[in-house]
């Protein structure tokens, strides 16, 4: 079975658009690697390859890593981490999970 990972539809025109290849999760099991789906709150998919599967917390990632994820720094991602996961303290593990597109 391909593997779904969900999204708010507020990153269904980046990701459309390929300014978003990665996203940050956290306590969500780990895709396969391969053809997968974005699936969105208000029900629209895009077609995926799920390219890696990498771990590390925000203080480690990189700058090139932050702009995969659709943000210009670190603090607009941390932002935007603790929309969904208001826990989340800086040191904590994100799941970065690297993917594209499938132009069909």
């Amino acid at each position: 079975m391909m593997s779904q990972i969900h999204f708010h539809e507020d990153f269904y025109i980046p990701i459309l658009k390929g300014s978003k290849t990665q996203t940050a999760r956290i306590d969500e099991p780990i895709p396969d690697l391969g053809k997968g789906e974005a699936i969105f709150d208000d029900g629209r998919s895009i077609p995926i390859v799920i390219k890696a599967v990498s771990h590390k917390s925000l203080n480690e990632m990189s700058d090139e890593e932050v702009k995969k994820d659709g943000f210009h720094t670190k603090g607009e991602l941390w932002y935007a981490l603790l929309t969904f996961y208001p826990n989340l303290k800086e040191s904590d593990e994100l799941m970065l999970v690297e993917f594209e597109i499938i132009q069909e």
